[in-house]
């Protein structure tokens, strides 16, 4: 079937239920930045309240993002306080009571926190304390010979409420393990009771994890865990899969070291790890990068460096399953792959090694290789930001029901949640995408017009324009949610609107490309890209009409975009057909 891309969305109601902790994402550059250049940088704010990202500029706060980058909203989705490694802000913007200076020097070499580690910080939700949050952090810590490490994981607790509801921190710099540990890669998973939360966390340069459990009492160091290979400690990320069954771990030493990427099986009732992968990656130029989980936990996706690989963990030739899904490209110079965090949208948003304003995109990560349709700079941003995006865990896993450990009564009460793709080359064909959680076993699609479907992920064509009321309805043996809205359907004019800057025609391609560009600067410049992001084409697009030749194509679809400097202007996907 033809590849769906952009994404049109109608206003649908908050979910009061949906735990939308993650809802708001920061990041960017705003204080300290030379006048001349500050049409450039800034905060960017990204909000996930409908389903998608919608993204704004925040010209308030004066932060500063760099690899250490987290933040919280409340269960509907409204901002709570983000972090960046030096202070704390809340919802206004502004510093939050007892938020400042949390990089304080402890000793020698020796920091509370800092902007650097990636993952250097994680806000969770402390269970039964519902005005409570945690905010678990780390700092560096030089060790001679060795470079940079984290130590004295610590904690710090806010409570929301305070302040007219714009929050204060009540605790701050509370020691949870004082040892020298992995830098940065702090993250969580829900126990399997479906309240506390498991954190576990390597010592440097060691095979032993510690294991931390976060509980009504207080967050406890229940012990620590041998584990067959040491866990070498450099830059990178780590990460839980949705499903919490895997715990996965990369760790780029240099360049004349190499790097490791670990994999394990994780149980959720006792916060141990089991079946460790050790995958060594060889010496060589250029070995950062970050790794998400798809939202169906099967696949694997390593940033490395200029690469990106998925691995199928449900192979038993995990090697083997590695496949390229992007090769970088140099538009307009090198924007190599770094770190990675899994949306509310169920895409996986990555941060360049430099700054772009842009984030590269994984627009369906549980499809097997290409099929993924990843997407270099797939999402614009106002601002430049490099190296950071946010740090979550998976706030909406439930209990393991049935397990010996699902002791608390609580059930997976499901809630239906889904967005939608319009295509590009066909207005009347969409491609209905299940965003639900809490474990759906059966999923019921009304479209509205007299059909329906029991796929996941529907693809459905209506006859006619029209005004339809989508339903989904989401099952399992604790019981059903329906979620429905309405989506208007009007098939665009043949002749595109007056005031558009470009027009690219035909989307269904043979030869050639016709691109039109009336009103274009002077130094326009149209590129063409393959589904992995690689360029193929660039020509200088003057003023008028141009024929781009596209008769060395391959079939398939491809992305073009038209830019001038920094800023581009349009973005749009063509098919190549056989004849």
């Amino acid at each position: 079937m033809r590849s769906l891309w952009l994404l049109f969305w109608t206003v649908f109601p908050t979910i009061l239920s949906a735990q939308l902790f993650d809802n708001t994402w920061l990041m960017g550059y705003q204080g300290f930045i030379p006048p001349q250049l500050g049409d450039n940088y800034g905060i960017a704010v990204l909000k996930f309240s409908n389903g998608t990202a919608e993204v704004e500029e925040n010209a308030v706060s004066i932060m500063n993002f760099q690899d250490n980058n987290s933040a919280f909203s409340d269960s509907s989705g409204n901002l709570i306080a983000y972090f960046n490694g030096l202070q704390i802000e809340n919802a206004d913007f502004q510093l939050l009571d007892f938020g400042h200076d949390m990089d304080m020097e402890i000793s020698i070499y020796q920091y509370w926190s800092d902007v650097d580690p990636p993952q250097g910080s994680m806000f969770l939700p402390w269970p039964e304390h519902p005005d409570s949050v945690l905010l678990i952090y780390s700092g560096d810590f030089f060790i001679p010979g060795s470079g940079t490490a984290n130590r004295n994981l610590s904690y710090a607790v806010i409570d929301r409420k305070a302040n007219g509801g714009l929050g204060k921190v009540v605790a701050r710099e509370q020691p949870i393990i004082e040892d020298t540990i992995a830098y940065g890669q702090v993250t969580a998973c829900k126990h399997a009771n479906g309240r506390d939360w498991w954190i576990v966390t390597p010592e440097h340069d060691a095979n032993r994890f510690y294991r931390i459990l976060i509980d009504p009492d207080g967050i406890h160091v229940v012990g620590q865990q041998t584990v067959a290979d040491t866990i070498f400690q450099g830059l990178g990320q780590s990460c839980f899969s949705p499903d919490g069954q895997y715990f996965a771990s990369y760790n780029a030493i240099s360049s004349s070291v190499g790097a490791w990427l670990d994999i394990f099986d994780f149980d959720r009732c006792i916060g141990t790890l089991s079946i460790q992968r050790h995958i060594y990656y060889a010496p060589g130029t250029g070995r950062i990068g970050g790794v998400a989980f798809s939202p169906n936990s099967r696949y694997l996706y390593h940033n490395f460096y200029d690469t990106v690989y998925p691995y199928d963990i449900q192979s038993a030739f995990l090697l083997a399953s590695r496949k390229i899904v992007a090769i970088r490209d140099n538009y307009p110079f090198p924007k190599r792959f770094y770190l990675s965090q899994l949306a509310p949208d169920g895409k996986i948003y990555t941060s360049a090694t430099n700054g772009m304003k842009a984030l590269h995109v994984i627009h369906r990560p549980d499809e097997e290789g290409l099929a993924c349709q990843y997407q270099q700079r797939g999402f614009a941003l106002p601002v430049i930001n490099a190296q950071s995006v946010p740090n979550f865990p998976n706030y909406r896993l439930g209990p393991l029901d049935g397990s010996s450990c699902d002791t608390l009564g609580l059930d997976n009460l499901l809630v239906a949640w889904w967005r939608y793709e319009q295509d590009t080359l066909n207005p009347n064909l969409f491609e209905f995408r299940d965003l639900s959680y809490y474990e759906p076993e059966q999923w019921i699609w009304d479209f509205g017009d007299g059909l329906g479907s029991s796929d996941r992920n529907p693809v459905h064509e209506y006859a006619q324009n029209g005004s339809y009321q989508v339903c989904l309805t989401v099952s399992n043996i604790n019981g059903s949610n329906t979620f429905c809205r309405t989506i208007q359907l009007t098939t665009p004019a043949a002749q595109p609107p007056q005031n558009k800057l470009i027009y690219v025609r035909p989307t269904l391609i043979t030869a050639q490309l016709l691109v039109s560009c009336e009103n274009c600067p002077d130094n326009s410049i149209f590129r063409l890209y393959d589904m992995t992001g690689r360029l193929l084409q660039e020509n200088k697009l003057p003023p008028g009409l141009n024929t781009i030749d596209t008769s060395a194509l391959n079939p398939g679809f491809y992305f073009w975009e038209v830019v001038a400097g920094d800023k581009r202007f349009e973005q749009g996907k063509v098919f190549k057909s056989i004849k």
